[in-house]
């Protein structure tokens, strides 16, 4: 099983991750066809009344999704403003808000979901710009790659875990972002699409078919 989220609003009307996995969620596109039994989709809420309710939230979240769906892999996805590409986060810190998450936790994680060396040439030769990023900032996105590798870690599941971050959507540039760049969700929904086949197929059948 392929556990794919993304974020809902955070003091904004929009995240363009979670209106991402929302469209996956209404329509899932026709070449993950054969994949849709093992598939499952979220969106994350975000609660911003405070530091320590938005941690607690977050976890909260992530637990209730690994029990429910007990997945391989988790992929999860979030909104960067500046970015113009999609962008493949290789490490996680203990890190939220500027303080450490928990200092009995270690002090980062390289995520390991399958594929991911190889994920950026998939992505180009799909005609979708990529990169890679050893930072992925100190909010919810770090966050709960962190935690999920920490979490697999310490239950010893083998389950394996990556973080992509996406471009804004147009509608969000209108207003709030109006320098950023920005990429319609019809091609994020390709990127998004090329990257689950890409780590099913570099999961080697093992445990996806």
């Amino acid at each position: 099983m392929i556990l794919v989220t993304g974020f809902g609003p955070y003091k904004e009307e929009m995240n363009a991750s979670g209106a991402l996995v929302a469209s996956f969620i209404s329509e899932l596109p026709a070449e993950l066809a054969s994949l849709a039994p093992e598939l499952a989709f979220a969106v994350i809420a975000c609660d911003d009344t405070s530091r320590e309710s938005e941690h607690l939230s977050l976890e909260r979240q992530l637990n209730a999704l690994l029990a429910e769906y007990r997945p391989e892999i988790c992929l999860f996805t979030g909104q960067a403003p500046p970015h113009d590409r999609i962008t493949i986060e290789k490490v996680a810190i203990n890190s939220f808000m500027r303080e450490i998450i928990d200092p009995s936790r270690p002090v980062g994680y390289f995520a390991d979901m399958p594929g991911l060396a190889t994920m950026r040439d998939a992505l180009e030769q799909a005609g979708i710009p990529a990169a890679y990023s050893f930072y992925a900032g100190q909010h919810h996105c770090n966050h709960i790659l962190y935690s999920s590798l920490y979490f697999a870690e310490r239950e010893k599941s083998g389950r394996t875990s990556g973080f992509i971050h996406l471009p804004l959507l147009p509608a969000q540039t209108v207003e709030r972002y109006p320098d950023a760049p920005s990429m319609p969700l019809e091609r994020s929904r390709k990127a998004l699409a090329v990257i689950i086949n890409h780590v099913a197929r570099s999961a080697g059948g093992k445990r996806l078919p």
